[in-house]
């Protein structure tokens, strides 16, 4: 990357042309004064008591925390395998039966799971009709930390790779008060990992991108975008499973001040381009 001199910022850097996943993090993290953050899998998930309910009601126990453990190893998986799933929608029983096979994968034996999931598959298609309609829900506990976070000093923003849901999904889960800035690729026409749709939310918060650290569940779409944005990226894995690039890796939203220090003074002062 070069020195980008539309910022006032001696730390700010233009992205590179290219956003690839072979250059793991060198350099101790920089402080920041702002997080952006991915919105599914890490604000939003799909319902998991929703889901652990319908286990039950087939004979399964299966609790809501164990599901979201479930959740990142599938996350794992897809990121080790290098698995794109844009352009495969999860509108009918076929997908979503597909998505559960990959959630309890490691959960339970492959014959439990294709007795459980058809069926929970259409159940979930006619109580969230739609793909956005499955991430109105977040995990207990998620608004206070994300308050936590705000009331240490640090800007919040939300970029996602979303289908115009974003702004409904932050509503009704209780967050959207949170985020200034709220940016769902489905409005603004750019997707991760193209690392366009980070440098938006970096430019409407009028911080410069190397202050800035994004948060995500992916880290062959999300850590692709920030590190093509030039930003930090913390990869949000209470599995801690390992990836390609060996990103920073959180268990939880709470360890990011511990990180990623608050830029104080000159340093995290906001700027807009010149």
């Amino acid at each position: 990357m070069t020195r980008c001199g539309c910022w006032r910022s001696s730390t700010c850097w233009r992205p590179s042309r290219r956003w690839g996943l072979t250059r793991p993090i060198e350099e101790p993290p920089q402080p920041i004064s702002a997080i952006i953050f991915d919105a599914g899998g890490v604000l939003i998930h799909p319902n998991l008591d929703w889901i652990s309910a319908r286990l039950a009601e087939l004979g399964v126990e299966r609790g809501r925390d164990a599901l979201h453990l479930d959740y990142y190893r599938m996350i794992a998986q897809a990121d080790r395998e290098g698995f794109d799933r844009r352009g495969i929608a999860l509108i009918n029983v076929e997908t979503r039966t597909w998505m559960l096979r990959y959630l309890l994968g490691e959960a339970l034996p492959a014959e439990e799971i294709e007795r459980v999931g058809p069926t929970i598959a259409e159940l979930s298609v006619e109580q969230y009709p739609g793909e956005g309609a499955l991430w109105y829900w977040a995990m207990p506990g998620r608004r206070e930390q994300l308050l936590a976070l705000r009331e240490l000093g640090y800007e919040l923003a939300v970029a996602s790779n979303n289908d115009g849901s974003l702004e409904g999904q932050l509503e009704t889960t209780g967050l959207i008060d949170l985020f200034e800035v709220r940016l769902d690729s489905g409005v603004e026409g750019v997707s991760k990992p193209n690392p366009e749709l980070l440098l938006r939310a970096a430019r409407a918060l009028q911080i410069p991108p190397g202050r800035c650290l994004y948060v995500g569940d992916l880290d062959r779409v999300d850590g692709a975008a920030a590190r093509g944005a030039g930003m930090a990226f913390a990869l949000l894995d209470p599995v801690g499973r390992p990836r390609e690039t060996r990103p920073i890796t959180i268990a939880a939203l709470d360890e990011i001040p511990g990180l990623f220090p608050l830029a104080k003074g000159a340093d995290g002062l906001t700027c807009t381009p010149s």
